[in-house]
């Protein structure tokens, strides 16, 4: 979505009257946010999809602050800000990167099935399949999220939990004026909000959706934050709020128990590492599927001649739809929580295997199967999520992705939080036989993909996308925009996407921005692709954000979605 004169207006007011006297008014991006627009900053710099909680970040890190209390404090202003792509009811994973002494380290905080979960609870479900998967309290995983930033703040952060909560408390209690952005997603999923949160919800304006430059607030969600900080998290987990979750998911025919929500742990994890040319990238291992197969992605691309073909040309797009849909094989055959299923990474992440893949696609046409191609159609929905970028003055640095899954999870309010509850359990297959198909306590495979790529041991691009399946694919296409056709960073995250998958061994249709010429599409078709353009590519596609550490300038570049709201906040 372009960031519009609207938009801007709205940003604008929503720093003049909401902002504490403190905060600095950020620099507004051009009326066409799809022309290149590069936050800078020397000391460090957030970026994240609200400017309300890119600021609570900077804040954060000029009080004194690391990069990981700035990235949790800045997760905690979204669940306030944007609360249709993430919060407490929900999960999500960072990558954390120590300068002193050097490490590499990721904390899983994805949801967990409730311990009642069964492979066939899924199963056989018909037409009514969705709503058991993404509006009713079977849809429901235990949140992890909390659990996640308490983890990350006491092992690596400075800072306490009501510290990083602070700004979050006073969005929420304070309002701010609506975007474009959140009024569009409010009313499309105005239905599931009216049918599961009910006509009186704060996540509805008096019954009917939100305008742009309606004022938000959410005083219940700043209450429950404030007894978080004050009692400690396992307010959340033990407590009165424990029981209001329960019982809000089972009224709603779930099966979540106080029990589950007691056991849930996150799980410090080694982060998966591989190559493109000259870097070296860290990011999730499963069951966080983004990371694996954008680097099994970018070691099919690795050899091709991307500079040659040209950026967005056909016969990159070819290629790239094609290698996607061998990719989406391996992801169904292969991909569940590894505590429970294993996964030959090594095998998948080989550059051998990359080989023998590429070796499998054909210049001028479509393959004619996909082996093992039996990726859930279920799950290419418009999950949705949100991502964060840090640096602070030390050169700590966190990339975090954070979700309720679909725009705003599940509908499902526990009475008096504020806060919604994620429909994650969506992300298991409903095939009984998959390895991703729901067991008790497991993981669902994630299609999240936060990462930091190093060239020559120092830390160069953070980047990280919403878009659930997309996400992959999403980031591949801005690293190689910047890598191989020379991008600056705001250029590379704007540029067109396409994405692809295939079913039952069978391509499907190249999803493409409708930014992309005619003249290509129609050779594309030629080569025996489908095409579906899609115009709502700001939600399709999801909004990166992305941080570039150019020391020999020393300066720090963001790079902010206009897909999204998007900005960065440097000082």
């Amino acid at each position: 979505m372009k960031r519009a004169a609207a938009f801007t207006a709205i940003a604008a007011a929503l720093f003049l009257s909401t902002c504490r006297p403190q905060l600095v008014k950020m620099p507004e991006p051009p009326q066409d946010r799809h022309a290149p627009f590069n936050y800078a900053g020397r000391k460090g710099m957030v970026v994240a999809a609200h400017p309300l909680a890119a600021q609570a970040g900077l804040d954060m890190l000029k009080e004194g602050g690391n990069a990981v209390d700035a990235a949790v404090a800045t997760a905690f202003a979204l669940n306030a800000a944007e609360p249709f792509a993430s919060g407490i009811g929900g999960g999500g994973f960072m990558v954390i990167y120590l300068a002193k002494p050097k490490k590499v380290t990721t904390v899983n905080f994805r949801e967990k099935a409730p311990a009642a979960a069964t492979p066939t609870m899924f199963a056989n479900k018909g037409e009514a399949l969705e709503q058991w998967r993404t509006e009713r309290g079977t849809a429901v995983g235990v949140p992890g999220m909390l659990a996640g930033w308490s983890y990350a703040l006491e092992k690596y952060g400075t800072k306490s939990l009501a510290e990083a909560a602070r700004r979050a408390i006073e969005i929420a209690a304070d309002g701010f004026p609506v975007s474009l952005t959140f009024s569009t997603i409010n009313k499309d999923e105005y239905e599931k909000l009216l049918k599961n949160a009910g006509e009186t919800t704060c996540y509805l304006n008096g019954g009917v959706a939100y305008e742009p430059g309606d004022t938000f607030k959410n005083p219940e969600l700043a209450a429950t934050l404030r007894l978080i900080t004050t009692k400690g998290i396992k307010e959340f987990y033990r407590g009165e709020i424990a029981r209001k979750i329960v019982a809000a998911v089972r009224a709603k025919e779930g099966i979540m128990t106080l029990e589950d929500l007691a056991g849930y742990e996150p799980e410090e994890m080694t982060p998966l590492q591989g190559t493109y040319k000259d870097f070296t990238i860290y990011t999730l291992p499963p069951p966080g599927s983004g990371g694996l197969h954008l680097l099994q992605l970018l070691n099919i691309v690795e050899n091709w001649p991307l500079k040659d073909w040209g950026h967005n040309s056909v016969a990159t797009i070819h290629h790239l739809c094609e290698a996607m849909r061998f990719i989406f094989a391996d992801r169904e055959h292969y991909l569940g929580d590894p505590d429970f299923v294993t996964i030959p990474v090594a095998g998948l992440l080989s550059k051998d295997y990359a080989r023998r893949t590429r070796e499998k696609i054909v210049p001028d046409k479509t393959a004619a199967a996909y082996p093992y191609a039996v990726f859930d159609p279920a799950q290419e929905k418009k999950e949705n999520t949100t991502h964060v970028c840090v640096i602070d003055k030390d050169g700590n640095i966190v990339s975090l992705t954070q979700s309720i899954n679909d725009f705003f999870g599940a509908g499902i309010v526990p009475e008096g939080t504020g806060f919604l509850l994620n429909d994650h359990m969506a992300d298991f297959s409903s095939n009984p036989k998959s390895p991703n198909a729901p067991n008790p306590n497991r993981r669902p495979t994630s299609s999240m993909g936060p990462l930091i790529m190093f060239k020559k041991g120092e830390p160069l691009l953070v980047l990280g996308s919403p878009g659930g399946t997309r996400i992959f694919s999403s980031l591949v296409q801005i690293i190689i925009n910047i890598v191989d056709f020379g991008m600056s960073l705001d250029e590379a995250i704007e540029a067109p996407r396409f994405f692809s998958y295939s079913v039952s061994g069978k391509p499907r249709p190249i999803s493409i921005e409708s930014r992309i010429p005619e003249a290509t599409l129609k050779a594309l078709e030629a080569l025996g692709h489908e095409i579906a353009v899609k115009e709502d590519y700001d939600k399709y596609f999801g909004g990166a954000q992305g941080l570039m550490i150019l020391k020999d300038k020393k300066i720090i570049l963001g790079g902010a979605d206009s897909r999204r709201d998007g900005v960065g906040a440097g000082y």
